[in-house]
C-alpha cells in the first residue's frame, strides 16, 4: 500500500485562508471512518525547507492551500521542482520543497497540489459560503483519489 501525505497549508485566522486546515480536518475524519491507515495529514501556516525532510518518507504527498485564483472551485495539478526560492520569506512554494528533496535525497515523493478558491482574506474565524460549497467538492474529488493513490501497487 502506498503512503500518502495530505499536507495542508495556510492562515485559519485569515477567514479562507483556512481552507487548507479545515480541509486536513474534514479529511482526518473520513479517513479513520474508512479505515485508511496509509494517509498522514498535516497542516501548517506555510511551507518552509523542513517539509523536503518530511515529505520522502512518502510516496505521494498532496500539498493543500486556499487560491486567491480565477479557478473554482478547486484546481488540481501535478508538482515539478523548481529551485526559484523567495529570500523575501522564509515560506517556499510546494515546487521550491520538492526541488530541495530532489537534491537532498535520492527518493522523491510524486507531488500534487490541491489549491481550493477562497473569497474573503480579511482577519477573522471561519470561511465564507462559497469556500465551505468549495472546500466540500474539494474533499469529494480528493477522496476518490486518496482511493485509487491508495491501492496502487
Amino acid at each position: 500500500m502506498k503512503k500518502i501525505l495530505l499536507h495542508a497549508y495556510g492562515n485559519p485566522g485569515r477567514r479562507d485562508d483556512g481552507l487548507g486546515d479545515a480541509f486536513v480536518t474534514a479529511m482526518e475524519e473520513w479517513l479513520h471512518q474508512q479505515h485508511i491507515g496509509s494517509v498522514s495529514t498535516t497542516s501548517s501556516f506555510q511551507l518552509n525547507v523542513e517539509d523536503a525532510a518530511d515529505i520522502v518518507q512518502y510516496d505521494y504527498v498532496i500539498f493543500v492551500d486556499a487560491s486567491k485564483g480565477e479557478r473554482e472551485p478547486y484546481f488540481f495539478s501535478e508538482v515539478y521542482p523548481s529551485p526559484h526560492t523567495s529570500f523575501t520569506s522564509h515560506s517556499l512554494s510546494a515546487e521550491s520543497v520538492l526541488s530541495l528533496c530532489m537534491e537532498l535525497y535520492t527518493h522523491h515523493p510524486k507531488v500534487y497540489q490541491l489549491q481550493i478558491k477562497g473569497y474573503d482574506w480579511e482577519a477573522g474565524e471561519g470561511l465564507s459560503a462559497k469556500a465551505e460549497e468549495n472546500l466540500r467538492n474539494a474533499i469529494e474529488f480528493a477522496q476518490k483519489i486518496l482511493i485509487d493513490f491508495s491501492n496502487q501497487e
